[in-house]
This record gives C-alpha cells, structure tokens and sequence, in this order.
C-alpha cells in the first residue's frame, strides 16, 4: 500500500509540472540582440552630419584669395614641389600648415575639385590647392592680413584658381612698400617696431653687419626686407639706418651694425616674446643699442 501511494504522489508532481511547463511561452527562436551600452542609436536626420569648411573665399589688398574658415590667409610655398610638404618644425611655426579631418568641404564658389589633401610626416592630412599644400603665417593677425606675401620670394597668397597671387609677370613679386621704422613702447621701455607696430630684434651672430639668419631661421626670425627707400618715423633719426645685402639679392634694413628682424611668434604690437631668445636675440632701442 505505501509503495502504491508512493507512485500516486510521483504521477500526480509529473502532472503538476506540466501543466505549468505547458503554461509558459514556447522560446523564440531567434535571439533578440541588445545594444551595447556605449553604442548611441544613429541620427538619419541631416543635422547629424558635420561639415567642416576648410577653404573659402576672401578679399585682401591682392584681390580675391583663399582663406581659412576663421578669414586668414592660405599661402602657397614654391620650394613645395609636386605638393609635397617641406615645411617642418621652425618652419612650421612660422608657416602652420592647414590640418584638415576626414570631413573638411570647400567654401561656396570655390572649384572643390581644385583641392585634395596630403599626408605629413605625421599622418596629418594637409589640405592642397592645385599643386601647393596650404599654409597661414604666424604673422597674420586678422582677416585680410597679408604679411606673409613675397616672404622670401617663396612664400604667394593663393588666388581662387589656385595659382600662387605673384604680381606681374610669372614668377615676379608683389611690389614691395617702403619699410616703416618707428618707435614702440613695451614693457621693455621704447623699442624699434615696423610698420605693423611689431617689435624688431637683433641677432649677435650678426657680429660683421652682415644678416647669418636664413631657411628655417629666417622662417622663425623674418628679415625686414626694403625695397626702395627708408621711410623713418617722427623722432627716428633717418641716417641711424641703412640696408645690407642678403643672398639673393634683398636689402635687409640695417641700424648700426644689426641687421633687423621680427620674430614670427609675435602676435601683436607690444609682443615682444622673442626677447632674449637663445640668449642671440634681443629688441633694439631707438638708440640702435640691444636691450638686454
């Protein structure tokens, strides 16, 4: 008898079981995936596309140029053949290249088939118009700035067709200004400065009287190049300066025995951060004397 209540109660728990298994829902037979908690769902709408413009038009002394999204001036540098980049470190500096992402796009009336991007020795991608990777200058302050044009003879604003703005004549310079020397103050006390109220220095190793500072210095250090006549601010001696000849032909303006220079990390008047560089570079006072 307790053997047959023992199966009794067996049969009546399969029973139970299922019933119960039998009440709950089949599996589906293809997982559900789940997303991944740092994976955001995709936006479709177009607001989720980010353009970037790299390169739009813009008006200067020169004409209708290329410019940056933020108004300054691209250049072109001649020494660029086959729109390889040659201009590293000081360069560089004086000369930042354009870096462009993956998504950079052409300003409105621009030719966007003109323009490509290349590879620099650090897998930045430079932006290229035509046949010249683009670059700003460090002395260019504002929209419509050109300071940078004929720096060198190798350095040309870039023209919407993306040729080199060379003035007259394949391979000439823009007519250049007479130079404009006059006296600025700064923390250091009165200092030369050019035309643009920049501060100018003077390089010991210009012992001789002759300008040393050239490629990646004179990048980094531009000489004040005159072409023409010295034109002296009130209160400036004008027999205080003088012009030297620099290879190729430039006339470097001259006070005393120093050959003058800016410092292209000088960003306004009154900069003065090129001050006592390498302990060779110093501002000169109205007195033709370095400030040291």
């Amino acid at each position: 008898m307790r053997f047959r209540g023992l199966i009794e109660i067996i049969v009546g728990t399969v029973i139970v079981v299922a019933a119960c298994t039998a009440s709950l829902p089949a599996p589906s037979a293809t997982p559900v995936a789940q997303s991944s908690p740092s994976a955001a769902p995709a936006d479709p709408s177009p607001s989720a596309v980010v353009e970037t413009v790299a390169v739009k038009a813009g008006q200067s002394e020169l004409g209708e140029i290329l410019v940056g999204a933020d108004g300054l001036t691209l250049y072109g540098f001649t020494n660029d053949v086959n729109a390889i980049p040659t201009c590293y470190d000081a360069c560089a500096t004086a000369w930042p290249p354009v870096i462009v992402d993956a998504g950079w796009q052409t300003g409105p009336g621009l030719d966007s088939g003109v323009f490509s991007t290349i590879a620099r020795t650090d897998g930045a991608l430079q932006l290229v118009a035509g046949k010249f990777p683009l670059y700003f200058y460090a002395g260019d302050a504002a929209p419509g700035d050109t300071t940078g044009q004929g720096s060198g003879d190798v350095w040309f604003a870039v023209g919407l067709d993306a040729k080199l703005v060379q003035g007259l004549g394949a391979g000439a310079s823009p007519p250049a200004k007479p130079a404009v020397v006059g006296l600025g103050r700064t923390e250091l006390g009165g200092v030369l400065v050019d035309a643009r109220g920049h501060t100018l220095y003077a390089f010991t190793k210009d012992a001789n009287g002759a300008s040393t500072c050239y490629d990646g210095c004179a990048d980094a250090w531009p000489a004040v190049i005159v072409n023409g006549q010295i034109a002296v601010a009130d209160g400036l001696a004008a027999d205080a300066f003088s012009l030297v000849d620099r290879d190729g032909g430039d006339k470097q303006l001259k006070t005393g025995k120093w050959p003058l220079y800016t410092f292209s990390g000088d960003d306004a008047p009154g900069d003065f951060k090129g001050q006592g560089s390498g302990g060779v570079w110093f501002a000169v006072a109205a007195d033709g004397k370095l400030i040291k």
